[in-house]
């Protein structure tokens, strides 16, 4: 649990990158910067890359009988070249493991975009799309995290991004030795964290993973990865992070007075109620691992799917929980 596989995140360059919105400025994200010590970044810029220049006349979405991708100032429409280049750019990369985006643009945006009737309106509808590039990210890999820099700012969506690259980016690191014992110190290491997602989808994996079929491992990566993504594709539900919690709980209560196990009896009803609560649940059933050495519970990275580095520092009532 010391140390983490590198993520590859396929990120807005206007995001702390390089000054290329559209009015030639750089928008600084200091979560993003942060990241940078443990996370390798692929910076794209799609207006730039299909050549519109530095600064560059706006360019919008218009719904004009279909969805189009328009530049006012020019009369220029741009949605077959912003689609060939999506589509160009995303097949070239290799492997990747999630995407940071800009919010509200044309090319980046993820359901926050104003759409507008026609090229000329200076009023926008009042429904909000997705940009063109966001559009072929989501569609080509729906179970991959993609997330607005807006977004990072919500606790429990910037932990299930997290929570997602760095178990994606594990199992790449992992899958390169195609190695059966590998894939099952993996799937062990892990139960926790996928129990706290979807118990019936960490059931299918641990099928895969038995293989009684006696596929080959190759394969048998294949079904998982695909399981994997499947389970990572929406955040965990308060109840089924009880349940792993409670897992866990079993698994030390035999060490903890009576007044421990109600206190923390009590605390986990309170995350019910406040999910801010959660990270300091964590870090006391880890502490009791790591104290009654209980080596099953500690090394699992449902305590610490992420460097703590990058974990929202936590509220007095959190610590309180400590």
């Amino acid at each position: 649990m010391s140390s983490f596989a590198r993520p590859i995140v396929v990120v807005s360059k206007c995001l702390g990158f390089a000054a290329c919105r559209y009015d030639g400025q750089i928008i600084p994200c200091d979560f993003i910067e942060s990241m940078k010590a443990f996370v390798d970044f692929i910076d794209v810029c799609p207006e730039c890359e299909m050549g519109l220049g530095v600064p560059r006349d706006p360019i919008r979405i218009v719904l004009d009988g279909e969805k189009k991708l328009v530049q006012p100032a020019t009369g220029r429409e741009l949605t077959q070249k912003m689609e060939h280049f999506s589509r160009s750019y995303l097949e070239n990369l290799d492997d990747f493991d999630g995407f940071i985006l800009k919010s509200r643009s044309p090319s980046c945006g993820i359901l926050s975009t104003r759409i507008y009737p026609d090229a000329g309106s200076t009023t926008c509808l009042d429904k909000r799309g997705s940009g063109f590039f966001a559009d072929v990210v989501t569609d080509k890999y729906p179970h991959l995290p993609a997330m607005e820099d807006e977004q990072l700012d919500d606790i429990l969506l910037r932990d299930h991004f997290l929570t997602t690259i760095f178990t994606l980016a594990s199992f790449r690191e992992m899958s390169s030795s195609v190695s059966m014992h590998s894939l099952i110190g993996y799937h062990t290491c892990n139960k926790l964290l996928f129990m706290s997602y979807n118990k019936n989808i960490l059931a299918r994996m641990g099928n895969v993973v038995a293989n009684r079929e006696g596929l080959p491992a190759e394969e048998v990566f294949a079904l998982y990865l695909d399981l994997l993504t499947e389970l990572l594709s929406e955040p965990s539900e308060t109840g089924s992070t009880i349940n792993a919690m409670m897992h866990a709980f079993g698994y030390l209560s035999r060490y903890l007075s009576a007044q421990d196990k109600f206190i923390f009896l009590q605390q986990l009803q309170q995350y019910r109620e406040d999910v801010s609560v959660l990270f300091g649940l964590k870090e006391k059933l880890l502490s009791w691992a790591l104290h009654f050495d209980v080596d099953y519970i500690s090394n699992q990275t449902f305590f610490r799917p992420y460097p703590q580095e990058l974990v929202l520092r936590l509220s007095e009532q959190e610590l309180e929980i400590l």
